[in-house]
């Protein structure tokens, strides 16, 4: 059975994975960066997103030979090339996963008040995600349809309750630092967006139905306009003070109690809008997967799951040897780390229906018989 996705999975989906995870320690990083006009760099973040997600969802639209991303790769870029971007894919999903579960477990002990470890949370999370990663992306794309209204009314509802709440004259005046500081905020935290370059990984996986271009853009649009309204919310909520903030759901979730009679009702929707960082986290886990079997050239169920334990077993090391919230601040957000993901976050999105135009060419040119000098 192929492991494709049908559309109205996958728009779910990209709904799920852009808000999904940016509500935890990246608002109080980015407020310490900018202040109250850190939202105006989400935005900026967004819209550069925006210009690579378009470009991919035209490669997606001209690959008419059903390549996979192993194929274009290989056929545009030389089998060397293509490796060495497959295993810079698999380094910047794995950080994400690794910084994602940091950041939940954080979320879980500041606002639910559960007392854990780092290997007591880990260990049944990856059990769960691992399982769900290795059944592959089709069972990843069935979760998300059966988990999502649950997860868009929870943030829906986190910021109605929040809205009533909220002076928003707090955001004033906007760019009183200077512009130039919202770009360096922006250039800091770059590394926390591009989600959807995930999308080069569905090459061959996912039919281009009528409006794909238009209905997948709106899916983006929907997510990211709820994580810039939240956002904004947290910011005029607590002012100078969200800078200093864990987890900005727990901190806009838990304001919401003040007017509310319903007791500790936040618990509710932290537990629902935390399935989608758990989605997220097993594509991308899925997708740092599926670059190391490209890179090593090894396939089968047997190799994916041996792939997916020694992954979760380094996941789980990690942080118990090195500060990985401080590493990946300081490498990957802040660092020359920042200068190396750019390839695999933004260049190869821009230039990816080049990529596919040329892997198109060469299949077409391999299929065509060979007429000259065959003796007749």
């Amino acid at each position: 059975m192929k492991d494709d996705i049908r559309q109205g999975q996958l728009l779910m989906l990209i709904i799920v994975v852009i808000s999904g995870g940016k509500f935890l320690s990246l608002p109080g990083i980015m407020a310490g960066m900018a202040g109250r006009d850190s939202w105006i760099a989400m935005c900026l973040l967004f819209a550069v997103d925006l210009v690579c997600l378009a470009c991919m969802l035209w490669a997606l639209g001209i690959n008419k030979e059903g390549l996979d991303i192993n194929e274009i790769f290989c056929r545009s870029l030389t089998k060397p090339v293509a490796k060495a971007l497959f295993l810079l894919y698999a380094v910047f999903f794995f950080t994400r996963v690794t910084g994602g579960m940091l950041d939940v477990l954080e979320l879980v002990s500041s606002s639910l008040s559960v007392v854990t470890n780092w290997v007591a949370f880990a260990l049944p999370t990856l059990a769960v995600i691992t399982f769900m990663a290795v059944k592959g992306l089709r069972n990843i794309g069935r979760v998300t349809q059966i988990f999502f209204i649950f997860i868009f009314a929870s943030v829906l509802l986190i910021l109605l309750l929040s809205v009533g709440h909220t002076d928003f004259g707090g955001l004033k005046p906007t760019l009183s630092g200077g512009f130039g500081k919202v770009l360096d905020c922006a250039f800091n935290v770059n590394f926390w967006f591009s989600d959807g370059v995930f999308l080069l990984f569905l090459a061959g996986r996912v039919k281009t139905g009528k409006a794909f271009f238009a209905k997948t853009t709106g899916a983006f649009l929907l997510g990211a306009a709820l994580t810039v309204c939240l956002d904004v919310v947290f910011l005029a909520l607590f002012g100078n003070l969200a800078q200093y903030a864990v987890s900005a759901l727990s901190k806009v979730s838990g304001f919401n109690i003040t007017g509310s009679v319903y007791g500790r009702l936040d618990w509710v929707f932290i537990v629902l809008w935390m399935s989608s960082v758990i989605i997220k986290t097993t594509l991308f886990l899925w997708a740092a997967s599926a670059g190391v079997e490209y890179a090593l050239g090894i396939s089968g169920r047997n190799a994916r799951l041996a792939v997916f334990c020694v992954m979760s077993l380094i996941i789980i090391v990690l942080p118990l040897v090195f500060p990985m919230e401080e590493v990946v601040r300081r490498v990957f957000c802040e660092g020359w780390g920042k200068y190396v993901t750019v390839a695999a976050q933004y260049a190869v999105p821009l230039v990816s229906p080049l990529l596919v135009y040329a892997a198109n060419k060469k299949t077409a040119h391999a299929k065509t018989p060979e007429t000259a000098g065959d003796g007749v």
